[in-house]
């Protein structure tokens, strides 16, 4: 019995010490993890990068789609004798016998309404344009700024929205102000048959104003989880 109860002595002051060393280990350890700099820790970040990663995508694409739609024909103007004169938004372009080919003039000598509704829906393009380089401009401002970011979201959803909504008017502008006019429908003239129609850029323009509020909700969501590049701090110790 008394063997039995010097090795029971003996056992408990052996987990004891072990418990000790154990306890100390942790603290050790722990006290390393929080002396390990922030930028070399783990990050757990990349869904939040992805999405801001998207986002910068996604209004940039918006951008060089809104230039190829504002660079695009959106009337046309087409006779049954060959030949075809592209409407564009800053000028239109014909070919004719004491022109030379391609030649382009803007709307100035033009009757209206033609010279009164491309200048307005050209300046609803380039209205979306600014506003889509701004949405840019306040995503930049969110991931690199260490000042914070009051008004960066607002920003971005204002510009988006009133983007969004100028090209998606630029269409509409330009069909009714045309409609009813000498500039739409068909006409015959000594047997050669003219007809006016809606070109490229005029049915682009609606799925690039969609695209550009897609764009505007994704980079709306993702400021909102942006941590400033500016405001990481190292601990140095």
């Amino acid at each position: 019995m008394r063997a039995l109860s010097s090795f029971g002595t003996e056992f408990g002051e052996a987990l004891t010490i072990v418990r000790g060393l154990l306890s100390i280990g942790q603290g050790e350890i722990s006290q390393q993890h929080s002396e390990i700099p922030r930028v070399h820790r783990p990050s757990y970040s990349i869904p939040r990068f992805g999405r801001t990663f998207a986002a910068l995508v996604l209004v940039t694409l918006t951008i060089a789609l809104v230039l190829v739609v504002a660079s695009l024909p959106w009337r046309e103007l087409s006779s049954s004798g060959g030949g075809t004169e592209r409407y564009y938004l800053g000028s239109w372009c014909f070919a004719r016998e004491d022109y030379p080919a391609g030649t382009c003039v803007d709307y100035a000598d033009r009757g209206a309404p033609l010279r009164d509704v491309f200048p307005q829906t050209y300046g609803l393009v380039l209205t979306a344009l600014t506003l889509s380089v701004f949405e840019l401009a306040f995503l930049l401002i969110a991931l690199f700024s260490n000042t914070g970011r009051p008004g960066i979201r607002p920003g971005i959803l204002g510009a988006g929205i009133l983007g969004s909504v100028a090209l998606l008017l630029a269409p509409v502008r330009l069909y009714f102000g045309l409609a009813g006019s000498m500039y739409s429908g068909s006409t015959t003239h000594n047997g050669v048959t003219y007809t006016w129609a809606e070109s490229t850029g005029w049915f682009m323009a609606p799925y690039v104003a969609f695209f550009f509020l897609v764009a505007t909700v994704v980079a709306f969501s993702a400021a909102r989880q942006i941590k400033p590049i500016g405001s990481l701090r190292v601990s140095v110790s």
